[in-house]
């Protein structure tokens, strides 16, 4: 990890001063009037102010119960047990496909610069998709440290030089204003909490014209759906809503100037993308609920 770049986008997550690497203390301090120190571990940047003892006992426990490689087989339906789990909980297997191109296909529609992956899980749908862009630097980021380091082991075997890796809190990011020239969120406004809380914080770290993107599932699409995710994945630790409709969520991103969207449902996994207004904000176009196509 090149600490000295990734100083030049941190910012405190306490006070907002400028942030410095102390490589004898392996730590980022801020240079504000209160020193507060954040420690790397493991090539980890831990940028976490304080911690909520409660939310991290309850991410433990939702990554304990679909730990390591049975989590990924999961989410990737590997196997067939998981290939009928995701019929059952999605009606279909099919959008899968989907989340391991859409990191390449938003990436490299992207200026070139910083790009914030988040959250990454263990990056079993975008670690491989990292050196495949050399224009980008990309910060690989989410709360759950386990899972960051199962996304470590990823970067570390393919000696992914363009990987960054930091533990942060959503709903308050220690980067710079405008400091990506695109954004990712693969199904995370269904398990970061305050959701509208997040979107503004990703929003503002977005550079003016910069592609935001990302995959989420979408309430009233599918009622088994809903009642699976609602009770049981809320009650694992999987999901932690509140939950949107299509038209909720669009509304909440034109109301913070992502516009040109454009978007794909596979049933109750909608995929979507679009841009940061640079100026004056202009009427939102009608959206493409049937193809992804580039904004």
């Amino acid at each position: 990890m090149n600490h000295e770049r990734l100083s030049h986008l941190l910012r405190c997550p306490a006070c907002g001063s400028e942030m410095r690497y102390r490589p004898k203390v392996y730590s980022y301090c801020c240079t504000g009037p209160v020193l507060h120190t954040y420690r790397v571990k493991d090539e980890i940047a831990d940028m976490i102010q304080g911690e909520e003892e409660e939310r991290q006992r309850k991410v433990d426990r939702a990554f304990g119960r679909r730990a390591g490689r049975s989590y990924e087989k999961n989410v990737t339906a590997a196997g067939a047990f998981d290939r009928f789990m995701g019929q059952v909980m999605w009606g279909t297997n099919k959008f899968i496909p989907l989340m391991f191109e859409l990191l390449d296909s938003v990436a490299s529609d992207c200026e070139p610069g910083y790009f914030l992956d988040i959250p990454v899980g263990t990056g079993v749908f975008t670690a491989g998709e990292y050196s495949l862009q050399p224009n980008l630097e990309f910060i690989a980021a989410d709360y759950n440290r386990r899972m960051l380091e199962a996304a470590l082991e990823k970067v570390r075997a393919e000696d992914f030089g363009n990987v960054m890796l930091v533990r942060t809190d959503a709903r308050s990011l220690p980067f710079s204003d405008a400091s990506f020239t695109g954004v990712l969120s693969m199904n995370g406004f269904g398990s970061l909490p305050e959701p509208e809380r997040c979107l503004e914080e990703l929003v503002r770290v977005l550079k003016p014209n910069g592609k935001f993107a990302g995959s989420m599932y979408v309430k009233g699409e599918r009622l088994t759906t809903d009642l699976l995710l609602g009770r049981v994945g809320a009650w694992l630790g999987w999901f932690s809503g509140p939950f949107y409709t299509e038209e909720q969520f669009l509304g909440m991103l034109d109301g913070r100037g992502i516009k040109k969207v454009v978007t794909r449902k596979i049933n109750s996994i909608m995929f979507f993308s679009g841009r940061k207004c640079a100026g004056e904000v202009p009427a939102t176009p009608d959206t493409d609920e049937h193809t992804l196509v580039k904004a």
